[in-house]
């Protein structure tokens, strides 16, 4: 019998899953008791979509789960639609050891941006806390502070620390670092003219 698919043309696209469910032909056992179905946070499930999980390389819980579906969810960040796979599921909690309660609330593009911010942000602290910094560095500290701020993770305020930064170049530079220093140039009053700032831990 043929699966009837919804729509999830406006679904956020998976590169490794793509955008709609992937059915499969498992057939969920009877569930015995102590046991869950699905996970705790399985709102959304789309049905024939089960995975079976592996009871031994979940983290111990006191009602393991038996299956994984995929479940549909909407983007905290971006508001858009995903699908958070049953494969990317039995990943989380048997490969990464996550528990079981714990859900996917943002979209894979989203995720990628908050774990590439989460990187610049590491490398802000780090190059900050340096007594000496060499040119480049002081050009890598203003790029993160500005991506960090376009990002929402730093108040619009920290541009200031970007022309203080820059200000320490003298005039005459090679091609490539006179590229990169007028490119943030041209973000500042961009980025000051239009957002507000986030009140955020400052660093």
């Amino acid at each position: 019998m043929k699966r009837k698919v919804g729509d999830y043309s406006k679904f956020v696209n998976h590169p490794r899953y793509g955008r709609g469910p992937r059915f499969t032909d498992v057939r969920p056992r009877e569930k015995p008791l102590g046991y869950r179905l699905t996970t705790y946070i399985s709102d959304g499930t789309i049905g024939g979509t089960a995975v079976e999980a592996d009871l031994d390389r979940q983290i111990p819980s006191p009602v393991p789960v038996l299956y994984y579906f995929d479940l549909t969810r909407v983007c905290v960040e971006c508001h858009r639609p995903f699908i958070f796979f049953a494969e990317e599921q039995k990943y989380w909690y048997e490969s990464l050891g996550f528990v079981l309660d714990a859900d996917c609330i943002r979209c894979v593009e989203c995720r990628r941006l908050q774990q590439g911010l989460d990187r610049r942000r590491q490398r802000y602290e780090e190059l900050f806390r340096r007594e000496e910094r060499s040119a480049e560095e002081n050009l890598e500290m203003a790029e993160c502070c500005l991506d960090l701020v376009e990002g929402g993770v730093f108040h619009g305020r920290h541009t200031e620390r970007v022309r203080m930064l820059l200000n320490k170049f003298p005039q005459n530079q090679g091609d490539a670092v006179a590229r990169r220093i007028r490119d943030l140039r041209d973000r500042l009053p961009l980025i000051e003219a239009g957002r507000s700032g986030h009140d955020v831990q400052e660093t």
